[in-house]
């Protein structure tokens, strides 16, 4: 397999991934950014695949410790030839898994930028590894309840979705979750949402889901927009009401 090695955050990390296959790019860095700073947090990064969520978690947030569970292989490999080049403090262990058959642990905070494209998928490439990254290999609904069955009491989970499957994701989430946020993301100001970052949280409270307006990656001659800029390349936090 052919690897290039990446710079993210504007060169303060440099990730190991394949040349052709899946490739992490901005949805992952965003995510990563949305996940909010506490100390003694423990993270999952599940399908963390060349690690990039994982680095950027580590980059970002002192004091967290961060598992990334793989189950391909040749992507696991990769974060761990990236953990050694970065050659930093950071607290991650990386794991060659299969998420659903992970024994049952307890996390303060679940991340995932999983497969967007349902089972039986008219979406297949030739590539087998974008396949396994793009196409569900499990129903949304057992996805979510392992999500859920590894999260502490007041957990949180993240993750980044296509926005014309929201209302079926949120249909899911409410059956495990009290608190549910929806973070519409649009390319340019005209344009219609096409992801969003979702943020979910186990509470005791009755359950509540909030919409919020939709963050814009770019202003109007392409460049990013100042706080997404940030993000990309100062590996800063993105501010979520």
């Amino acid at each position: 397999m052919e690897i290039t090695l990446d710079k993210f955050l504007d060169g303060k990390l440099r990730i190991y991934q394949p040349k052709k296959g899946y490739r992490a790019g901005i949805d992952a860095v965003l995510l990563a950014a949305s996940v909010k700073e506490r100390n003694n947090l423990s993270i999952l990064d599940v399908g963390s695949g060349s690690g990039v969520i994982s680095f950027c978690l580590a980059y970002r947030c002192n004091n967290v410790s961060i598992t990334g569970i793989e189950k391909n292989k040749d992507y696991h490999l990769l974060s761990l030839k990236s953990f050694k080049k970065n050659n930093k403090n950071f607290k991650i262990n990386f794991i060659n898994k299969d998420f659903k058959k992970l024994d049952k642990m307890q996390f303060s905070v679940i991340v995932s930028n999983p497969p967007w494209f349902p089972i039986n998928s008219i979406y297949e490439s030739k590539n087998s590894l974008i396949n396994e990254a793009k196409i569900e290999s499990i129903t949304l609904d057992r996805w979510i309840n392992k999500v859920c069955d590894n999260l502490e009491l007041f957990g949180e989970y993240y993750t980044i979705f296509p926005y014309d499957r929201i209302n079926e994701i949120i249909d899911i989430m409410k059956n495990y979750f009290n608190l549910i946020k929806i973070y519409p993301l649009a390319s340019f100001v005209k344009d219609k949402p096409n992801k969003a970052i979702i943020y979910a949280k186990k509470t005791n409270n009755k359950y509540k889901l909030l919409k919020f307006d939709k963050i814009i990656i770019h202003k109007s001659d392409k460049s990013f927009m100042d706080n997404i800029k940030k993000v990309l390349r100062e590996g800063s936090s993105l501010s979520l009401a």
